[in-house]
Parts: C-alpha cells; structure tokens; sequence
C-alpha cells in the first residue's frame, strides 16, 4: 500500500489535513465572536485632536511588529515583543517621533502610493501600532492618529511620511522639510529574513489583506500559565489595593455577596469579583475621587492609564495593556477600552476581547471595569502555522482579503494559553 503513494501525492495530503484542520480552528473562532478584534483606534471617528507631542500617545507606544529596508535588504519582526522593543528603542522611535514632528500638512494618499513607496525606496522603516494611535505634527501643527506609519528614506534621508488611519481607512503622506533626519545605524547590521507584505506574494495577494506582514518561518509564541489573583487575596491585598487607590480605610464599609467583596466609602464603591473583575463606580456628586487635567482625550488616557497602573502594576505579569479605543459618548461621556497584548499579540478576553474599560464624564472617572489576570511565561513556545497555510484556510471560509493576526483566546477557564490564528474584522 505504502509503494501505491509518491512522496508528492503524501505532502499534498498532509498539507490539505494541516488546512483543514486551520479551517476548522477559525470557524469556532469566527463562529464564537472571540475572533472579532474590534478595529476602533484611540481616534474618535476621524483624526484625533491633540496638542504636545510629548503628551501624545505616539511619544509613549511601542509597535507591535516593524520591518525595516536597507541596502542589505528587508527585515521583519511580529509576535516577538523584545525584539521589537530592542528595534524601536535603538533609534527608531527617535527617528519616527521627529519626522512626524516635522511632517508639512499631510494630504491624502492612495494604497497605490504607499505600495510604490515600500517597492521603489531603497531605504524605509514601517511601524505597525496594531490600533490608532495620535499624533502631532510640529511643523504643520497638525493633530491626527494612524495605526501604520512609514518612512521613506530613498535618499539615506526621511523625505516623507506616510500614514494609515484604521478608523477611516485611509492614506496620509506629509513631506518632511528642514530636518535631516537619517536612519540610525543599528539598522545596518540587519540581514534580509525575507519578511514581505501580503500584496508583495502572489501566494497570498488575493486572500489577504494587502498590508499582512508575511514572514519566510512559521512565528513561534510563547505559551503562558494564567491565573486570576482576586481569587486568592486576603485582606493585605485588599489593604494595598485600597491604599493605591487612595480609599479611606477607617471609612469603608464592607460587606460580601455571591459575586465577591463590596468595599463603599461614602458613595463610591468597589467591587472585587470572584471572577477576577475589579469594578468601580463613582459616586453620583461631590468631588471625583480620580480626575483627569482636563476633559481632553489625551488627558483621559493619561488618567486612566494611571488607575489602570495602580490597579494590575503587581498582578499583569508578562502582560501589557493598549488603549485600542477612544469613543464619545452623550452628556460628556467618553469611554476608553483597553486590551492586553502578549509578545504582541491581543489577548481576547471572553466574549466582549477588551480586558479593562473607563468612563468619564467631562474630566471625571465615574466608573471602570478591569478583569485582572496574571499572565506568565512558561518557558514553552509553540510554532503557528505558516501564514501562506492559514490565509489558504481562511480563503476556505470565504474569508478572503481580511486581516490574519495570532490572538490568545482566554475564555477564563484554562490555566495555559497557547496563540492561534483568527480573522480580524474591522
């Protein structure tokens, strides 16, 4: 039986089981919404409006993946956050802070223009922030946010730079005037790992999303122990937690319910969930215990990335938290939704896939809700399939032309969480 099978007709075999089987993976994925990444940037519908660039979210953010070109050729880097971070923190995100400072008034761009940039310019760097991110621009005084930004540099120097806006779905180019800005020599060490974008690769062209970053191996991702704390805390957790966020311990009055502990100072109250979800809601007048500077969104963010900090600083382990959306509300409401990313991939967690959201009315905190978990490397990794193979599967769908990105799916029941591929819809 065995001699009947060439060697060929054996791979081809094997390769239709590993689609199949891909296949199956992302309709329960689809099918469960826990796939469904929402799109939404820290923009609010069109460009953000912020002043300062220090104070901007672009001067704080890290990529999530980057490829560079050089005359050595194009490098590439995903789902590997320290690497990342070593890349971005060697000059890059220096180099990519200035040209936007510097930028003159962007215009709209096509697809077609920032293709022609990636394949005619010699030199470029791409930075993938993974949602909106916002920005200024010094040398227009323009504000906006983008969630890809590209420099090209055909010359050795910046000329212009290009950014995509998720939130609208388009191109932006600004030229950059009076700043010679160059690439940082970190970058001339960088071999070519044959990293390239879906629209590049015949293989995948027409069944991904032409701005896919499509790397030559298969990405491998760590694997990660969860656990949720709150479950375990006794009373010195408690204590520090109500201490950092300033309660008044003499004043609390606590009390337990089915769901957890209920800990109330005067009307404000906090809820520490069995099911690892730490929720606040502010009293209805009076001085906000937790304000922002202003009611500006740059100044919410920073607000609630502080409470945030206080909250899972001790518990998030390998975590990282994103703001991924920003959006205004009525009567001065805004809401900011977080999510938690792992070697730079999104972590779904449960059906809603954020992990922590706020509400303001004007500049004051009137509630949150944040799921704490604690996220440790185990020292494991596990290989993905090659991108080429799950784009085949999620063609297979009828899923063709949308945007593949390795997530973990925490349902808050496993105690490990391995990174799969699933379909992100904007």
């Amino acid at each position: 039986m065995r001699g009947k099978w060439s060697r060929r007709s054996i791979d081809r075999l094997e390769n239709l089981l590993i689609a199949l089987l891909a296949c199956s993976a992302l309709v329960l994925i689809v099918q469960s919404g826990l796939g469904q990444a929402a799109g939404r940037g820290t923009g609010g519908g069109g460009e953000t409006v912020f002043t300062g660039v220090q104070g901007t979210a672009l001067s704080r953010g890290t990529p999530v993946r980057m490829m560079v070109q050089t005359e050595h050729g194009r490098y590439g880097v995903q789902y590997d956050q320290d690497t990342v971070d070593t890349l971005y923190a060697g000059g890059i995100s220096q180099l990519l802070t200035e040209a936007v400072e510097a930028m003159d008034t962007p215009h709209p761009a096509t697809r077609e223009d920032w293709q022609e940039a990636i394949t005619q310019s010699s030199r470029w760097v791409y930075c993938d922030f993974l949602y909106n991110i916002s920005f200024v621009a010094q040398g227009s005084g323009g504000e906006g946010a983008g969630r890809a930004f590209l420099l090209s540099a055909p010359g050795g120097r910046v000329e212009t730079v290009y950014y995509y806006n998720q939130e609208t779905g388009e191109y932006y180019a600004g030229r950059v005037a009076g700043a010679a800005l160059t690439f940082p020599s970190t970058l001339e060490g960088l071999g070519d790992n044959g990293a390239r974008f879906a629209f590049e690769d015949p293989q995948v062209a027409e069944i991904l999303s032409p701005d896919t970053l499509v790397l030559s191996q298969a990405p491998v991702t760590p694997v990660y122990a969860v656990a949720n704390p709150v479950a375990a805390w006794g009373e010195a957790e408690r204590t520090a937690l109500l201490e950092a966020l300033d309660f008044n311990l003499r004043a609390i009055a606590l009390y337990e319910t089915t769901e957890g502990t209920v800990l109330q100072e005067g009307s404000d109250t906090l809820r520490l969930q069995k099911d690892g979800q730490v929720l606040y809601h502010a009293a209805d007048r009076g001085q906000a215990r937790f304000q922002a500077l202003s009611s500006r969104e740059k100044d919410l963010q920073l607000k609630a990335e502080e409470v945030l900090d206080l909250v899972t600083g001790a518990w998030l382990g390998e975590g990282r938290m994103f703001c991924q959306a920003i959006e205004a509300g009525e009567e001065e409401q805004v809401t900011l939704t977080f999510c938690c990313l792992l070697s730079g991939a999104q972590v779904q967690r449960g059906e809603e896939g954020w992990s922590a959201q706020f509400t303001f009315t004007g500049q004051a905190l009137t509630s949150f809700t944040i799921c704490l978990r604690t996220y440790t490397d185990t020292g494991r990794v596990q290989q993905a399939l090659p991108e080429r193979q799950a784009a085949a599967a999620a063609a297979a769908m009828g899923q063709a032309g949308k945007e593949l990105q390795l997530c973990y799916l925490d349902d808050g029941a496993a105690s490990e969480l391995s990174a799969a591929w699933t379909i992100r819809e904007t």
